[in-house]
């Protein structure tokens, strides 16, 4: 009875997902989800709500900080190392229900940001493209929601079409489109460092009607302090920090990874690392090919609405400015390989939640239809059904509601499911000694007395502490809204509420849900 009981646990003996992932892969996959050079719409930001921020600092900060919250990642993954990541630790630590409430809000925010990419590459990527090269019109279409959501149905299917021939075929189109985006990074570093800031100068001046060092002078006479400074780049920082996000992803893919606890170290903290020396050569070159003064002053005048920034394009970003520096072809090359970087992070996005919901559906919280794998390809194929319709459905809800701005607060939101992830670890040798006495060494060694794994959780939580106080003060987010608080919070809400009924379906029908989380799921 009990060996029945057992069977009846788990959807099947096995996951039916290939591990035929590598270190590489994996690497590139969390590359992806933070999106490289997405740091010059960032650092836009970052200049214009903290005047004097040091941007290229803010990546030398953020490159030890993620390095720590990184391992601490990499180390708990390698107890069970499951695709899901923390939804499975969480859930096997703490309570099932919390482990569900968490990744169901990281699915809500993976979904989210995709949607609010999608108006990234058809209005801040493919519009300027076009009108850089005299395609007024064919620009101010591109740049309406009808055309975006048409795109993204096209690209969401695409993307669907992609990961249904199994995770390889999909980190194979991921590494090209980052072969495009350092391409043209490296392109935007060699081409910003052989004009200099004085040839940059002097094209914007005979380009713009504005004058370059007029800039300068009209922000520090309204306020901008006309150098940087320490305390602007200690606060900057954070928003820098919120673009590093993602570096642990390949935790939810854990499942299809080969050799899984050693290339899930190298996949995360080698991703910390190229990110971060990608982002602090994209700011230095910035810096040294327009002027860091020049950047912030023109982001302080857009940002307080000054009339003498007269430039063509609202909202100010950073890429634009590039083409005052080149000709319109590199431009414009650049800029689609810039572009290449919004499509690839939508991809990997929707792979986070397929592989969330394949984890819930294997626990049976979900109908467990949705775990269905193709034999052939080791692909989840019921789950990214059920994602990519999802998503097609909410695009929607972001392109033609005020839906979106409800997810103001993900900063918040995701500081409080690492802080969560965090607890669970302190907890983890005391609460599931069985799952924790046979996890490889790494992950029960200890510096002097300290254990490695929950040193590095403390250090997390620390982080996620204040990243999330960060995140909430006024200049980031201005007044706090209450209804954007109660929606933040209510998806936790929604989390239990789904779990609970879950829970009492599966009591009633003699397979209590339970069960399913007093084991690490079968590979």
């Amino acid at each position: 009875m009990e060996k029945e009981r057992r069977k009846e646990v788990f959807v099947r003996k096995t996951s039916g997902l290939i591990r035929n992932l590598s270190a590489w892969d994996a690497l590139v996959f969390n590359l992806m989800v933070m999106a490289p050079t997405a740091v010059l719409i960032y650092g836009i930001w970052a200049s214009m709500i903290w005047p004097g921020v040091h941007l290229p600092t803010t990546a030398l900060i953020c490159i030890p900080i993620s390095i720590v919250v990184g391992l601490f990642y990499a180390v708990y993954s390698t107890t069970m190392p499951r695709s899901g990541g923390d939804y499975v630790w969480v859930s096997r630590t703490l309570h099932p229900a919390i482990g569900f409430m968490i990744s169901f809000c990281l699915f809500m925010i993976v979904l989210g940001v995709a949607g609010s990419y999608i108006p990234w590459f058809t209005q801040w990527a493919l519009s300027p493209m076009l009108e850089a090269n005299g395609f007024v019109d064919a620009a101010a279409f591109v740049s309406t929601n009808e055309f975006s959501y048409v795109f993204a149905v096209v690209f969401y299917l695409i993307c669907a079409a992609i990961m249904s021939k199994g995770s390889k075929v999909m980190s194979y189109v991921l590494e090209v489109l980052f072969g495009l985006v350092f391409l043209g990074f490296i392109i935007y570093s060699v081409t910003l460092l052989m004009g200099g800031s004085a040839q940059f100068a002097a094209n914007f001046n005979a380009q713009t009607g504005m004058n370059y060092q007029a800039v300068i002078d009209k922000a520090i006479q309204t306020g901008f302090p006309g150098k940087f400074l320490m305390d602007a780049t200690l606060l900057g920082f954070s928003f820098t920090l919120i673009n590093f996000l993602g570096f642990h992803c390949s935790v939810y893919l854990s499942g299809e990874v080969k050799e899984v606890r050693r290339s899930q170290l190298i996949a995360i903290a080698g991703a910390v690392i190229i990110f971060g020396l990608i982002t602090w050569i994209v700011y230095e070159v910035t810096y040294q090919g327009m002027g860091g003064i020049f950047v912030g002053a023109l982001s302080y005048l857009a940002a307080i609405g000054d009339p003498s920034y007269t430039l063509p394009f609202v909202p100010f970003l950073m890429p634009y400015l590039y083409r005052y520096a080149v000709s319109t072809p590199v431009y414009t090359f650049v800029l689609f390989c810039w572009s290449m970087m919004i499509l690839a992070a939508i991809m990997t996005y929707i792979a986070i939640a397929v592989r969330l919901t394949f984890a819930w559906s294997f626990d049976r919280v979900l109908p467990t239809a949705l775990s269905k794998v193709d034999r052939h390809y080791g692909a989840p194929y019921m789950a990214l059904i059920f994602v990519t319709i999802v998503a097609i459905l909410l695009q929607i809800a972001w392109l033609w509601t005020p839906f979106l701005s409800y997810f103001a607060y993900i900063p918040l939101v995701w500081m409080i499911l690492q802080i969560i992830t965090g607890i669970s670890a302190l907890v983890f040798s005391r609460v599931r000694k069985d799952i924790y006495e046979k996890a490889p060494a790494i992950a029960r060694a200890k510096i002097g007395p300290l254990p490695v794994l929950a040193t590095l959780a403390v250090l997390a939580i620390i982080s996620g502490l204040y990243i999330a106080y960060a995140s909430m003060q006024p200049a980031m987010i201005g007044a706090i809204d209450p209804s954007v608080l109660t929606f933040s919070f209510g998806l936790f809400v929604i989390g239990l509420v789904i779990y609970a009924i879950s829970s009492i379906y599966h009591r009633k029908v003699g397979i209590p849900l339970e069960l399913s989380f007093k084991e690490v799921p079968p590979e």
